[in-house]
Order: C-alpha cells, then sequence, then structure tokens
C-alpha cells in the first residue's frame, strides 16, 4: 500500500493555510507548523508548534517529510533580530530532514522595479530590502552545495479573500465597503503589480509537486495603475470609491512614535515608480496564468462585504499591514 506524502507548511498566516488546503485536496498528508499550538484554518491537517530559529525543531516537524514549505515572517519592525535566525533555522532542519523546501518570498531586493524578472538583478534600496537578499542567497547557497534543493517563488502585494494584511486589505475594504475613500501612499498613476493570493499558493504548491528549483516569479495579474485596480472594485461596487493619498512624509512622522509606520515609509518607493512583475517563466513551465481580474475582484469583494460591512470603517493609519505568508 502506497502511504501519501507529507508536506510541512511552516506558518499559517495568509498563504500558508491556502497551501494545505490544496495539498489536502490533492490527497497529501499535510502538517502544519505554527507559533502557537492553536489549530490550523484548515480541515484534514496536523497542527503542532515549532520555533522555526532552532533547526532541531524544524528538523523533527520536518522528519519524513517530501516537501517543507517556508511561509513565516516576522513583524516588519522585527526583521533585523529575526528574519536571519528563522532562516537558518529553517533551511539547516530542512536539510537534516532530507526533505525539499519552497519558499514564499517578496520583492524587496529590487531596485530597479519597472520590469522584474528571474533575471533581474538585485539591487536592494532599504534595509529590509538587503536582509532579504541576505536571506535568498543563504537558502540558495544551500542548494548550489547540494545540501537543500530549494525553490524560491516570489509574489508582489497580495490582495483576495481572507487577505486582511496587505495594502488591499483590512483597511481598503473597511473604508470602501462603508462608503468611505480608499487610501494609498506613492503615485497611484504609476503601474503596480499585485498578486491574488489563491494564485500566490497554487504556484507554490505547482513548484512544490514539479520539483522545481531556483528562482521563480508567481503568477501575477497584469500590471495596472492603483487608481484602475480601485476603479475595478468601483465598478463591481456598483458606485465610486473615492481616492486619499497618505503623504510618505506622515508615515515618518508616525514613526517617530509607532515603529510600524517608520517600516512602512521605507518601502514607499514602490509605489512611487514603476513595479511590474513578469511570470512569463512561470507560465511557460506550467501552462497556466493567474486568475482573470474580474473573477479575482469580485471575490475579494464579497469577502470584504461580509466581513467589513457591518463592523464600521477602519480609520486612517489602523490596521496597515505589510502582506505575511
Amino acid at each position: 500500500m502506497t502511504h501519501p506524502e507529507l508536506h510541512v507548511v511552516l506558518g499559517a498566516g495568509q498563504i500558508g493555510p491556502r497551501i494545505a488546503s490544496r495539498l489536502v485536496a490533492g490527497g497529501h498528508r499535510v502538517r502544519v507548523v505554527r507559533r502557537s499550538a492553536a489549530p490550523a484554518r484548515v480541515d484534514g491537517v496536523e497542527t503542532v508548534a515549532a520555533d522555526v530559529r532552532d533547526a532541531a525543531a524544524v528538523a523533527r516537524v520536518a522528519e519524513g517529510a517530501s516537501v517543507v514549505y517556508h511561509c513565516v515572517n516576522p513583524l516588519y519592525d522585527q526583521w533585523p533580530a529575526m528574519l536571519m535566525p528563522m532562516t537558518r533555522g529553517i533551511v539547516d532542519g530542512a536539510a537534516r530532514a532530507g526533505a525539499r523546501l519552497v519558499v514564499l518570498d517578496n520583492l524587496y531586493m529590487y531596485g530597479h522595479t519597472d520590469h522584474m524578472t528571474e533575471e533581474t538583478p538585485v539591487a536592494p534600496v532599504s534595509k529590509k530590502g538587503a536582509l532579504r537578499v541576505q536571506a535568498a542567497q543563504y537558502m540558495l547557497e544551500a542548494d548550489a552545495k547540494g545540501t537543500l534543493p530549494v525553490a524560491i517563488g516570489r509574489a508582489a502585494d497580495f490582495f483576495g479573500p481572507d487577505t486582511p494584511l496587505s495594502v488591499l486589505g483590512e483597511h481598503f475594504f473597511g473604508r470602501i465597503v462603508t462608503g468611505k475613500s480608499a487610501q494609498f501612499w506613492g503615485d497611484m498613476d504609476q503601474p503596480h503589480s499585485y498578486s491574488y493570493a489563491p494564485d500566490v499558493a497554487d504556484g507554490l504548491v505547482a513548484l512544490g509537486l514539479g520539483r522545481e528549483r531556483g528562482l521563480w516569479m508567481l503568477p501575477v495579474q497584469p500590471a495596472e495603475t492603483t487608481r484602475a485596480v480601485v476603479a475595478r472594485f468601483a465598478r463591481a461596487l456598483g458606485r465610486e470609491i473615492p481616492i486619499g493619498k497618505i503623504p510618505t512624509w506622515l508615515l515618518q512622522a508616525v514613526g517617530l512614535v509607532w515603529p510600524m509606520a517608520r517600516e512602512l515609509a521605507e518601502m514607499a518607493y514602490q509605489w512611487e515608480q514603476p513595479f511590474v512583475l513578469d511570470d512569463a517563466r512561470f507560465r511557460a513551465r506550467f501552462g497556466v496564468g493567474p486568475t482573470p481580474w474580474d473573477t479575482a475582484v469580485a471575490t475579494a469583494l464579497a469577502w470584504g462585504q461580509a466581513t467589513y460591512g457591518r463592523t464600521g470603517s477602519i480609520g486612517a493609519g489602523e490596521h496597515v499591514h505589510p502582506q505575511r505568508g
């Protein structure tokens, strides 16, 4: 009798549970690892608690796994202290377990963002971008040495159902579904790539089941200006959505007392210039592209209305988070 493969998902945030549900639907055994022992939001999975900074702990929870999916991300203001310890623990632990590693990554390592592909040189212009470069190098060096097969999937800013910790998340829907303006920082008329969260999960699962290695740009919506994206939601909502701008200087000022705002301000450059991700290599390899805009917008809006339509609006500057896995 053939036993189903074990897949281990590190992280139970916005993407990890989606990966787990897809793997369960495919008949695989799935173990979700999170900081606490609270159950994951997916039926049919085993949930365990572990500190991923501890390579021995990662090796124990990954024992017998075919693939480990790394969807863990510390809070913005904890990156300097935690990102590299997490990276080392996950890489070293997965290697000890004899698994393959599939990683959810972002685009912070790029300074030139007008056309980002797998070949775009890394050139970070932020502290967090430099940390992301270090983390990716550590993972890819393990692959090059033959100690751990690694596939890294990079995504743009998330949107979609059950994706509150994003620019098009709680702050956005908490305002527009109650008749308030949408609020953004940067230049809303620059093209900007947004990744539909279900497509991100599908892409990472494809990399895991396909036994891929190296760097991949995950399926992404065709880039449009943020103003045009808001207009899509307005059409789906059936009324105009006013747009307000949060000045970068305000984020910087608030950052004097709220560290999260200071970290957001550092990344504002991504909305002040073209920010375009190209997923052509992924589409050529797997023959699939992103969910059509209209379907993605309708699904995201339905979630936003159900989640925030009865809870009142979100005030300016509240609950604005970077995306987390």
